[in-house]
């Protein structure tokens, strides 16, 4: 069939209401993945930047390409019907793989864990936590900021050791090893003196200055403690009794110098 352009005007209308309806989508979707699923910091460095790009690829740009290469006013009304009901499977199934990966390793908690502070994941816990609600009683931030510790008693190290090996379970992921928030606070403390350093090292004063000075607070009266994203790092900002207060000096930084420091 010859290509004039009035079947290229046709075909840019079409992709232009497909493109006008996926945006709708793919707002509601962004403001679920940026607010609620992947608040910040965690959306910049843990995830979230990533999961809104594989959903723009499939709502913003599989779908609409699709239309436009195969929508043609000149077939038939049932070819018509058939060729959109196939954008409309090859697109909600694609949307629905993007939708799962984005929600699925979205972090449901952030856990200090031995010397550093990570994300953990609904996987991580192997169906050993029915739902993220449960883990709010360690706290009440979003995602919820908790204190875990293994303590000297070598039936527990066997046991931790064996929930790893055997359930697949994320030794930051096991429960049984959370601490109140109180413990979490005495942690946090003990920890200001090495953490300062390590801000010291890696040049992150002048940043925790800036937010010192921009919100008012003093060195002493703040806490800090470094969070190690999937995709670099940034400083949270606690305030005296362990409330997660901000972030600073976000740091996007290589995967493999994050896993090594876990």
């Amino acid at each position: 069939m010859k290509f004039t352009k009035s079947i290229l005007m046709t075909k840019l209308k079409a992709t232009a209401v497909h493109l006008s309806m996926s945006g709708i989508v793919f707002i509601y979707l962004a403001y679920q993945i940026y607010y609620n699923w992947y608040p910040q910091p965690y959306f910049a460095i843990d995830g979230g930047w990533q999961g809104i790009r594989l959903i723009a690829a499939v709502d913003l740009v599989l779908g609409p390409f699709i239309t436009f290469l195969i929508f043609d006013l000149r077939k038939s009304r049932r070819e018509i019907l058939f060729d959109l009901s196939i954008i409309l499977v090859i697109q909600l199934g694609s949307l629905a793989y993007g939708i799962h990966a984005a929600y699925s390793q979205r972090p449901v908690a952030i856990i200090m864990f031995n010397d550093v502070t990570i994300s953990a994941t609904m996987e991580q816990y192997a169906g050993t936590l029915k739902s993220p609600d449960q883990l709010r009683q360690y706290s009440d931030e979003k995602p919820p900021i908790i204190y875990s510790s293994i303590p000297v008693d070598r039936e527990i190290i066997d046991e931790v050791n064996r929930l790893k090996r055997e359930e697949n379970v994320s030794e930051h992921a096991q429960t049984q090893l959370y601490r109140s928030r109180a413990e979490f606070t005495v942690a946090l403390r003990e920890r200001q003196a090495n953490l300062l350093a390590q801000l010291r090292r890696s040049k992150g004063e002048p940043a925790f200055d800036a937010w010192l000075e921009s919100n008012g607070e003093a060195r002493d009266a703040v806490l800090i403690e470094r969070f190690y994203g999937r995709y670099g790092n940034a400083w949270l900002v606690f305030d005296l009794d362990g409330r997660y207060l901000d972030y600073f000096a976000l740091q996007m930084v290589d995967n493999a110098e994050i896993e090594a420091k876990q």
